[in-house]
C-alpha cells in the first residue's frame, strides 16, 4: 500500500464524480498531494451541503420565554442515503490511510458530534426522522475540518504550512511529538492530550501548561502556547532524558561533571519550591538535558502534570501513586499528603543514579554515597533531608576519596 499510495489516491479521486467549493479547497493548502487535497475538499464540501440540507429540515418553535426549541424534522430518503454514503467514504479512506504518511482525522468537534448522532437516526431507506432536540449544525466554512494525524498546520504570511510530526513519547495523559518549525527552523515539541481524558484529567493537563508558563528558570523546560480547541501545547525541545544520557555515558563522566548536573537540578527544584510548589513526579525520564555546540550541557526539569499547588483541588486522598522514584510509603499516607520529605526521597534516588549509573544500593561500597542514600531514603521521614539545600550540601561533600 505504501509504495502505491499516490496511485491509490489518484484512483479514488478519479473514479467518482467529485465537486467542491474553491474556497474549501484553499483551506487545505497544507496538503502537498493534489489528489488527497481534492478528496478532503470534496468531503468537507459535501458534509457542508448535506448538513445545510438537514438544518433546513429541522423545525423550530419557541417556548414562552421566546427561547429556540428544536422540534425535530424529516430528512428525505435520498438525502439520507447520500449523507451516509459520504460518511462511509470518509471512514473508508481514514481506515486505508491510517498507517501511511497521509493518515488523517476529523478535527472539528462539532462535525464529529454531528456525524456520531447522525449514525443513530439516519437510515438508508424510507427517510429519516430527525429527533426532537437535535440542534442545527454549525457549518464550518473558514477552517479545515480535517487534519493530518501526524502533523501540525502552522500559519505563515496568511498561508498554512504543514510541518511533519514524529511521535517521541507517550504518557498517561498525553502523546508527545516533535516537529521542525518552518518559520524559525528549530525543533518544537508538542504535547497533545489523549481523547479519552475526563474533565478532571483535562484540567490537570492544562494546569501543567499554566504552571510551566509562570516559571522562568534556565533549569525548567519552557512552554510556548496552548491550543484550547485541540487540547495541546508547544514547548522547547530537549535532546534526551537524563536516564538515557547517563546509561550511554556512565563510564566517561567524572564525579565533578555528575555533581554539576545535580547542582542544576537542585537549583531548578529550589526555584519551584520557593514558588510554594512540589513537583511530585521526579523520575529518571522527567529530567532532560540539552547539549550545546560549545560543550555545555544544561539540565532542565519537565513534566509538571502532578505538581502540588497551594489551594489545589486536583488531588484527592485516592490519588494514584505515581512517579517511578517516589516513596512507596505514599500508598499508606496518601498522595494528597505528599510533603518535602517525599520530594527529597525521590531526589535522593535520582541523584544516586546520576552519581553511580545504578538504581539500587545492593552493590554500593561503604562511603559517602551510600550514607547519602541511607539518609535520603530512610524509612523514618524525620531523618531524611529537610530541603534541597541540605541534600545538595551532602552531595558537595562527596569526593573521589570518600565516595
Amino acid at each position: 500500500m505504501e509504495a502505491g499510495i499516490e496511485t491509490y489516491l489518484n484512483r479514488i479521486a478519479s473514479e467518482q464524480k467529485i465537486s467542491f467549493y474553491d474556497y474549501i479547497y484553499d483551506l487545505y493548502d497544507f496538503i502537498s498531494n493534489d489528489d488527497f487535497r481534492t478528496l478532503l475538499s470534496y468531503f468537507h464540501s459535501m458534509l457542508n451541503h448535506w448538513f445545510d440540507v438537514m438544518n433546513n429540515d429541522i423545525k423550530i418553535k419557541y417556548d414562552d420565554d421566546n427561547n429556540v426549541q428544536y422540534a425535530g424534522g424529516y430528512f428525505h430518503a435520498q438525502d439520507s442515503r447520500d449523507l451516509l454514503g459520504i460518511i462511509n467514504e470518509i471512514d473508508q479512506l481514514i481506515s486505508n490511510l491510517k498507517s501511511t504518511e497521509y493518515a488523517f482525522r476529523l478535527c472539528n468537534s462539532n462535525y464529529a458530534d454531528a456525524i456520531r448522532q447522525c449514525r443513530r437516526f439516519v437510515v438508508k431507506s424510507g427517510g429519516s426522522n430527525i429527533p426532537e432536540g437535535f440542534p442545527k449544525i454549525e457549518i464550518e466554512e473558514l477552517k479545515p475540518i480535517f487534519e493530518l494525524a501526524t502533523g501540525i498546520a502552522l500559519s505563515q504570511d496568511k498561508q498554512t504550512i504543514y510541518a511533519g510530526m514524529k511521535l517521541i513519547g507517550e504518557g498517561s495523559y498525553a502523546n508527545v511529538y516533535r516537529y521542525e518549525d518552518p518559520n524559525y527552523k528549530i525543533p518544537i515539541v508538542l504535547k497533545r492530550a489523549k481523547h479519552d481524558l475526563d474533565d478532571k484529567e483535562l484540567e490537570r493537563f492544562k494546569q501543567e501548561f499554566n504552571v510551566l508558563k509562570l516559571l522562568h528558570s534556565p533549569y525548567i523546560v519552557e512552554v510556548y502556547s496552548y491550543n484550547e480547541t485541540k487540547k495541546e501545547y508547544t514547548m522547547e525541545s530537549m535532546d534526551e532524558n537524563i536516564y538515557k544520557f547517563i546509561l550511554n555515558n556512565n563510564t566517561k563522566l567524572t564525579l565533578e561533571t555528575r555533581k554539576r548536573y545535580i547542582r542544576q537540578i537542585c537549583r531548578g527544584l529550589e526555584y519551584i519550591h520557593n514558588k510554594e510548589l512540589l513537583h511530585r513526579d521526579i523520575s529518571l525520564t522527567n529530567i532532560f538535558i540539552k547539549h550545546y555546540d560549545d560543550g555545555v550541557d544544561v539540565i532542565k526539569i519537565g513534566d509538571f502534570g502532578l505538581v502540588k499547588m497551594p489551594e489545589s483541588t486536583l488531588t484527592s486522598l485516592q490519588s494514584e501513586l505515581k512517579g517511578s522514584l517516589n516513596d512507596p510509603d505514599l500508598i499508606n499516607v496518601g498522595f494528597a499528603n505528599y510533603e518535602m520529605c517525599h520530594e527529597t526521597y525521590a531526589l535522593t534516588r535520582l541523584c544516586y543514579f546520576i552519581l553511580t549509573g545504578r538504581t539500587n544500593i545492593d552493590k554500593q561500597k561503604d562511603g559517602e554515597i551510600k550514607q547519602f542514600w541511607i539518609k535520603g531514603t530512610n524509612p523514618n521521614r524525620e531523618y531524611r533531608f529537610k530541603s534541597v539545600k541540605d541534600l545538595l550540601s551532602a552531595i558537595q561533600n562527596i569526593t573521589e576519596e570518600n565516595q
